[in-house]
């Protein structure tokens, strides 16, 4: 990963898309299908590294619709990131 990959955005504290998606999953919730899972980990490699969300699924299938539930949930956990990282400084 080069130095230009993190943007401004990234949360203050310094959390990784993969340091985010660990903390959602490692604590107990209802279970996710492994295509919700792409999905969040998709958005949050979107918000904090900026790398383009793939396409993985045919449309109008039950793992896109889960890719893109999954989606507006990583997106959900970097706003709070963000928020939780505005409200500490």
């Amino acid at each position: 990963m080069s130095a230009t990959s993190t943007t401004s955005s990234a949360p203050a504290t310094g959390s990784t898309a993969d340091e985010l998606f660990a903390a959602a999953f490692s604590q107990p919730r209802d279970p996710r299908s492994a295509a919700y899972k792409q999905g969040v980990l998709a958005a949050l490699k979107f918000r904090i590294d900026g790398r383009r969300i793939p396409k993985l699924y045919d449309p109008a299938t039950a793992e896109d619709d889960a890719y893109y539930a999954g989606q507006a949930e990583g997106h959900a956990i970097w706003r709070r990131a963000q928020a939780e990282s505005a409200g500490a400084a």
